[in-house]
């Protein structure tokens, strides 16, 4: 898709002046050549404003004290799109905009907002195609669905960049823009289809529902093993009371105990019979329970008891190694008074005095250390080996705890403590009461369903998510971005051959996660960007990288962008250390640069128009320079659009800022 820039519009405060409009020429290098302060570098923020950046970054007081609105009318394929971005005054940026898109626009004399930026990011998402899913919808770490505004970083290289040896991009400098821009890549490269995208997002739905029936599952399974417990207690209670014959004989499973409380509940209060058999069998149950609570109690108590002795030996064990630590600290000074004691002398280290048995004295002091390092090193071990058995002795009593709540609660439920009134525990109401709770019981099993059924789901969703994930092929994926960088590499070392470089037959290689590029030697040592020296070094890999994504976008991406490069002052490095500490503008118009410096500067400008003749694609490059014709006139493919020397010739009109000053 064709998407130029036609020209920058700037409409004045004082209505008696008419808009100023400054033209560029699609497929070639357009330059405005021109002094300091004279506006060059206000017109990237104001292509990037009018394309509906967050915030307004046009330099203060001329410019913007001087113009009301700013505009940028696009060419495409057989229409025109004109964005026009009201100046913001103290905000940090406007929504209010104005967007018309006509086969041909008439300029109009007077803006007034029709539009909001929020809407001409939406249309602008929808013109280049950008899919409106997000990158990862698992993850909350800038991944969100990508826009045409995180290509921007693509298409300028401003000033404080493009020499940049730590910075490759256009806001890479801020962690928010840098880490949605590693994101994108595998989407902005092509690896990464739209179909991938909503790939992923039914398989982020699907993960999640699955997490969903999962929580149900593990929740049925918690309340199927309470019930478990009180199943026995609710079939004591059921043959107590004469409603059923049934006992388990320990094979049963779950399901055939809940089938026999159903046939329990299917039976009224006038179906009981009460018999001393019953009721002594009941009893007989309650003392083996009493007993077996008796059994768990015990090992519990057992199990805390080396529980306790464990902790506290783990404690002595940190204690002493301390206590030891304490020592060593302390008799280190022997240590240091040994090497100070002369080996043939017995002069004493301390004291001064010649004594007989000084130097025996302080070997012992020094073995004692030995020793206590010794010891130290294998008490260390001990807290590691008990680590395992810590955990084991942790688990028995958690074990041995739930065991214990279990029996105690079908005690409780047998003997008839847990009921409002025991005391009616053998009338026919009583006996009504026992069967409604059964009935809310079961109704409320068979409402909440089955874990077959759950579990059927959960592998229903598997199988999706199995196939959904042979979609994304993660290793494709990686293929893909592989392939892509190798052709961007690739022309990247073309064109930085053609350059001042030191290292021009040395291959680069782009590192995504770092936003960079390394440079391999000879002796396949790889250099980082920033390792590498001189800004001229910096500014051919900026531009080679530049050029070569633009190209991969423009003939092989699976996104669209548009074809449009923006340079700001790109000849900076060359230009002596001493001019840029002058003060006065007008020194600018003199510059003159060694024949070496003219070399290298020419050669940009050569690589600029060799770029645009050897792309296929419509590409448009806009350069902001202090170097004038002498370096470039000469050079195909170059449009000069302006020169802002001499004559009060600036980005804005001198009239329009006479009544600012």
């Amino acid at each position: 898709m064709n998407f130029s820039l036609n020209s920058i519009i700037l409409w004045p405060r004082n209505k008696d002046f008419k808009y100023r409009k400054i033209e560029f020429l699609p497929d070639k290098v357009n330059i405005i050549t021109g002094a300091s302060r004279t506006g060059k570098s206000a017109i990237i923020p104001i292509i990037d404003y009018c394309l509906g950046a967050d915030k307004c970054t046009i330099p203060v007081d001329t410019i913007r004290n001087a113009c009301e609105w700013f505009g940028a009318l696009f060419d495409l394929d057989n229409e025109q799109i004109l964005l026009c971005r009201k100046e913001p005054g103290v905000q940090s940026g406007t929504n209010e905009m104005f967007f018309a898109r006509e086969i041909s626009i008439t300029i109009p004399d007077e803006i007034d907002s029709n539009i909001t930026a929020p809407q001409v990011k939406n249309i602008l998402n929808e013109l280049f195609s950008m899919s409106f899913l997000d990158i990862d919808p698992a993850s909350n770490n800038f991944s969100s669905r990508p826009s045409y505004r995180d290509f921007m970083a693509f298409i300028f290289q401003p000033q404080n960049i493009v020499a940049n040896a730590d910075v490759l991009f256009y806001k890479a400098d801020t962690y928010e823009h840098r880490q949605k821009l590693i994101n994108i890549f595998p989407y902005a490269l092509g690896a990464v289809t739209p179909q991938v995208l909503a790939t992923r997002q039914e398989i982020e739905r699907l993960r999640k529902e699955k997490e969903r029936l999962t929580r149900d599952l593990n929740n049925i399974k918690d309340v199927a093993e309470q019930w478990r417990q009180e199943v026995h207690s609710w079939m004591a209670r059921a043959r107590e009371l004469g409603l059923t014959t049934y006992t388990s004989n320990g094979n049963d499973s779950f399901e055939q105990q809940i089938d026999q409380l159903r046939a329990v509940v299917q039976k009224n209060e006038m179906d009981s019979y009460i018999s001393a058999q019953n009721i002594q069998d009941v009893s007989d149950e309650l003392v083996m329970l009493r007993k077996e609570e008796q059994k768990i109690s015990s090992s519990l108590f057992a199990v805390q008891k080396r529980y306790a002795e464990m902790k506290q030996l783990t404690n002595s064990v940190g204690q002493y190694d301390q206590s030891l630590q304490i020592q060593l600290n302390r008799l280190e000074i022997s240590t240091w008074l040994r090497t100070m004691a002369s080996a043939d002398s017995n002069l004493c280290p301390i004291c001064g005095n010649t004594h007989s048995d000084s130097l025996n004295i302080l070997d012992e002091l020094c073995n004692a250390i030995s020793e206590i390092e010794k010891t130290a090193g294998d008490m260390k071990v001990v807290p590691a080996a008990f680590e395992r058995e810590l955990q084991a002795v942790e688990g028995e009593i958690q074990y041995f705890s739930e065991r214990l709540s279990a029996i105690r609660k079908r005690i409780n439920e047998e003997s008839g403590k847990l009921q409002d009134n025991s005391e009616l525990k053998y009338t026919l109401s009583g006996v009504a009461r026992f069967l409604g709770r059964m009935e809310i019981a079961i109704q409320t099993y068979d409402k909440i369903g089955t874990n077959n059924e759950l579990e059927q789901k959960i592998q229903t969703i598997d199988a999706k998510l199995n196939k959904l994930r042979k979609i994304v092929d993660e290793v494709e994926i990686e293929r893909k971005i592989a392939a892509a960088l190798r052709y961007i590499e690739t022309e990247a070392n073309k064109i930085i051959s053609g350059l001042d470089v030191e290292r021009p037959e040395d291959p680069i290689e782009f590192i995504i996660k770092d936003l960079t590029i390394s440079i391999k030697n000879s002796s396949g040592r790889s250099d980082y960007l920033w390792e590498i020296g001189s800004a001229s070094n910096w500014l051919a890999y900026h531009i080679g990288i530049s050029l070569a994504f633009q190209k991969y976008f423009q003939e092989r991406g699976g996104v669209s962008l548009p074809g449009l490069l923006v340079f700001d002052q790109p000849s900076q490095v060359y230009f002596p250390q001493k001019l840029a500490r002058k003060n006065n503008a007008e020194l600018a118009d003199d510059i003159s640069l060694e024949d070496e410096d003219k070399k290298a500067v020419r050669k940009i400008f050569t690589t600029l128009s060799r770029y645009i003749s050897d792309t296929k694609s419509n590409i448009q490059i806009i350069v902001m320079e202090h170097a004038d014709e002498d370096i470039w006139g000469e050079i195909e493919n170059i449009n000069l659009v302006e020169r802002w020397r001499g004559n009060n010739i600036k980005l804005v009109p001198i009239e329009w800022t006479k009544n600012n000053l």
